[in-house]
């Protein structure tokens, strides 16, 4: 092809990209683009980034854990022990079942219109933290060779690591936490204007080295482990493609008051956008300090934080059993809160093909609902499953009229 006919070619494509954006600028936003990202319902997934873990590594640790586990739930006082069965109905007395189950590619999951993902996140700052799990060590020295790949080269390296548990679960898709938002941003990059993807980020405060021997004590959580989250959120996305608690309190004295007037963006305006939300095990807010201190509406942070009523950072809220919790789901939707549930826990409502739980967090009205199982027939051969909507997101009938919308 000579190079006068490439530059005619360029010449015409660059006037079809043109007439296409003029067509794409005069055009209006769909009717249902003016919903606000607390009146949608999207469908995610937990732990979205594992991989299945070594067999053989279940068959060594798993029975050991579950003992210890039933031990502790022994000890626990009543309440202890009903909030544990809450959040967990069913699950812990076989940890190795518990956590068989299989996640699509970050990337198939974006693509399918999962619009929520869950990353785990563990310190590492001087690198090779859980390069080398007790599992895998004492495998070898019974002299297994071909145990399953953890991309070890990554895990060398200093920085915050994605894995499920250290020593027991930490087979990992992305084992970085600038890997795993590499893969984000280069799906929204080739998929502009996309929905507003909403990542769950849960902070791992602790290991297994009191319940293993050898197992590798996790790094605290600190001020500078917090920082270089935001850090990493800021240098691989861009501040562009976040959406951050200053963006919703505005000019308001707190995030939760500007929650409370419904000052949450519209699809349209979150189009593109990332919106990070940190969990809070056990809603050990102490443990926050670092990222809450001196920031209370969380000003200037990249994420929001899990939270309850009355307090100034208060956008964000987690009940996992829609089954118990559905009062307290509708009740803070209601008042502008963003909800986490879960459609099943721990594999239990898929291998029993079990949709109660399921349907109780979409009548719910959490905005975002997490599932091991978007596709059907599942890992277990039924078809237990939920699958995301059209577009990646539908109208929340609990908080806005949504006849004639999606």
């Amino acid at each position: 092809m000579s190079f006068r006919m490439i530059a005619g070619l360029a010449s015409a494509l660059a006037l079809v990209a043109g007439t296409a954006a003029a067509r794409q600028a005069a055009s209006p936003s769909p009717p249902a683009d003016d919903l606000p990202i607390n009146a949608i319902q999207v469908i995610g997934t937990h732990n979205s980034y594992a991989l299945p873990a070594d067999p053989r590594t279940m068959a060594l640790l798993a029975p050991r854990l579950t003992a210890l586990m039933k031990g502790m739930m022994a000890q626990m006082t009543p309440e202890q022990s009903a909030a544990m069965a809450d959040e967990h109905p069913g699950s812990l007395a076989d940890i190795a079942r518990s956590l068989d189950y299989v996640q699509l590619p970050l990337e198939a999951q974006l693509r399918m219109g999962a619009r929520s993902l869950e990353i785990d996140l563990h310190p590492d700052p001087r690198g090779g933290a859980y390069a080398d799990p007790v599992p895998y060590r004492m495998l070898r020295e019974k002299g297994e060779t071909d145990l399953a790949p953890i991309y070890r080269e990554d895990l060398v390296k200093p920085g915050m690591k994605v894995l499920h548990v250290a020593d027991l679960d930490f087979r990992s898709q992305c084992p970085t936490f600038r890997s795993c938002l590499t893969r984000l941003k280069q799906w929204s990059d080739s998929e502009p204007g996309h929905s507003p993807v909403f990542i769950l980020l849960e902070p791992k405060m602790s290991g297994l080295e009191r319940a293993i021997p050898g197992a590798v004590p996790v790094p605290p959580f600190d001020a500078a482990a917090f920082a270089e989250v935001d850090e990493t959120i800021a240098s691989v996305l861009g501040r562009d493609k976040v959406l951050a608690p200053d963006d919703v309190r505005g000019g308001l004295p707190t995030l939760e008051a500007a929650v409370l007037a419904r000052r949450w963006p519209t699809v349209a305006q979150a189009r593109g956008k990332f919106v990070f939300l940190f969990l809070v095990p056990g809603m050990n807010l102490k443990a926050f300090a670092p990222y809450l201190d001196g920031r209370p509406s969380l000003q200037g942070r990249m994420a929001f934080v899990q939270g309850k009523p009355g307090m100034a950072h208060a956008a964000f809220m987690m009940f996992d059993n829609a089954l118990t919790r559905q009062a307290e789901i509708r009740a803070a939707v209601a008042k502008g809160y963003l909800v986490r549930t879960r459609a099943d826990i721990d594999t239990i409502d898929a291998r029993q093909n079990d949709p109660k739980r399921k349907d109780a967090a979409l009548a719910s009205g959490a905005q975002i609902i997490s599932t091991d199982y978007l596709t059907a027939p599942n890992i277990y051969g039924n078809d237990y499953h939920l699958t995301p909507f059209a577009g990646g997101w539908r109208c929340n009938a609990v908080v806005a009229r949504c006849e004639g919308r999606k």
